[in-house]
């Protein structure tokens, strides 16, 4: 048997006619479509799939068809052969099959080799499979320029050196491994790309969930914020009301009736001391419901309010003072702080709730409250040397100081820095805008609304109640800091 196949139209070497003599099942076993008995062009190896690329062999003569197969089955078989005798049957193999490579005889009767090829290309399927043209009559430069128009990427003539046309499959084999791969690896990045897509759109869906949750939380808040300032002006508005009908009703009532006891006790000291003893108990019984009366006024709403903002802090920081004997130490200008009649009203508010939390929590033993203007801001720091505020205590349960004091300087349109440490004491700072000098009124008359005669009573009770003896000194120095803190509800 010869080691050296030649092809050359109807003459095959003794090693190709060893395989005619084989009969049928010799070439059933040439054309075994695997690399492994019994395995698929396309089998699972380890969980993954593995590609067998395909190449199609077209001859009409049966000798070279398979000697042919019997050549590149030898080629380690990393590929399958399949095997055509007509065009007709080829056309037929390519619509079922991929395939990385077509041997095509040139002559063939009834579809010869350039009729197969241009149907062969005309198909979308196989537009793009190399076409490799072997004969041994057609050898002229005319015959191959026809194959090169016919889409041929090789024109070779028998007989064929095994080694060269066995690199050649190889190398369109391995061409159509590695499409293969990257088709798969396309579709591969297409699914991870639509799922990084859909991922992205529930992404962003979740987002725009957020953002429109965050967006309404804002808004509630909001509306809350300023439900709480509508709610606190029309509880100030009403404190005043009920205040002025106690000063202006029963004050009065009982300011008359203290006159009559009076001449009544006057006229009957020498003549009836017995009555005059009684008339003595009656008045001292008046002035202390009087005395009670200016209690709860100043309770809803302090006549020195309508003295202006210096002398309401004067006299809540004298009043804290005497009642707790905390020493305070007052710093605030000379000249009358000018505010509307809601912030005088809440920096006032805010000041005794502070005072509140230094009696009440920060066992301190000095208060220093100072207020002064900053540019077009005023600031009013309330600082102690207590024992600070410890972390995780800001909030209690049952306990709104801070978010009290919080809500009337964001109400404002102001600002709270809290500066404190444990055994160091704490400093509350409120920064809120001014109002300008055009619009700003004089202290309440015009916001009372009462009469200048009325006003002039209110004014002289509230002098009574004011204390002369706290400082009034200039403001400190820009970014001078106050050492000190207060605790919180």
């Amino acid at each position: 048997m010869g080691n050296k196949t030649e092809l050359s139209g109807g003459i095959q070497n003794d090693y190709c006619l060893s395989f005619v003599s084989g009969g049928l099942m010799t070439l059933q076993w040439l054309l075994e479509p695997c690399l492994h008995e019994g395995q698929p062009a396309a089998f699972h190896y380890r969980n993954r799939i593995v590609f067998t690329p395909k190449v199609l062999l077209v001859n009409d003569d049966a000798a070279s068809l398979l000697a042919l197969a019997s050549l590149l089955d030898s080629d380690g078989k990393t590929y399958r052969v399949i095997t055509a005798r007509s065009g007709e049957e080829a056309l037929r193999q390519v619509l079922n099959h991929d395939f990385a490579v077509i041997l095509l005889d040139v002559s063939m009767p009834g579809m010869d080799g350039f009729e197969t090829a241009e149907a062969i290309h005309s198909h979308p399927r196989s537009a793009s499979v190399p076409i490799i043209f072997v004969t041994a009559h057609y050898a002229d430069e005319m015959n191959r320029l026809k194959a090169y128009q016919k889409g041929a990427v090789d024109y070779l003539f028998t007989p064929i050196i095994p080694q060269i046309l066995q690199t050649k499959i190889s190398v369109f084999v391995e061409l159509a491994r590695n499409n293969l791969q990257l088709q798969r690896q396309k579709q591969e990045l297409e699914k991870l790309n639509h799922d990084l897509q859909e991922q992205r759109k529930q992404d962003l869906d979740h987002i725009n969930e957020r953002r429109l949750a965050e967006e309404a939380l804002r808004q509630s808040q909001e509306e809350l914020r300023q439900l709480a300032s509508y709610q606190e002006r029309i509880k100030e508005d009403e404190r005043k009301r009920i205040a002025r009908e106690i000063h202006d009703e029963l004050g009065q009532n009982l300011l008359a009736l203290r006159i009559d006891i009076a001449m009544l006790h006057a006229r009957t000291g020498n003549t009836h001391p017995k009555l005059n003893r009684k008339v003595q108990a009656v008045l001292e019984h008046i002035d202390s419901t009087m005395k009670a009366m200016r209690a709860i006024i100043n309770n809803l709403r302090p006549t020195v309010l309508d003295l202006g903002l210096n002398a309401a802090i004067e006299w809540q920081v004298k009043e804290f003072q005497r009642r707790t004997g905390i020493a305070c130490d007052l710093r605030m200008p000379e000249s009358e702080v000018v505010v509307d009649d809601n912030r005088a009203t809440a920096l006032f508010r805010i000041l005794q709730e502070s005072l509140n939390n230094v009696f009440r929590h920060a066992r301190a033993t000095k208060t220093t409250i100072t207020l002064h203007k900053t540019g077009e801001r005023l600031l009013m720091t309330v600082a102690d040397n207590g024992v600070g505020i410890f972390p995780g205590c800001r909030r209690k349960a049952n306990s709104f100081g801070l978010v009290g004091i919080k809500e009337r300087i964001s109400s404002l349109g102001g600002e709270l820095s809290i500066d404190t440490a444990p055994e160091t004491g704490t400093a509350l700072t409120i920064s809120v805008p001014l109002p300008s000098v055009d619009h700003a009124e004089p202290p309440r008359l015009a916001a009372a609304k009462i009469s200048p005669a009325r006003a002039g009573r209110r004014m002289s009770d509230g002098l009574k109640q004011v204390s002369t003896s706290a400082k009034r000194v200039a403001p400190p120095r820009r970014g001078k800091a106050v050492r000190a803190d207060t605790s919180t509800d």
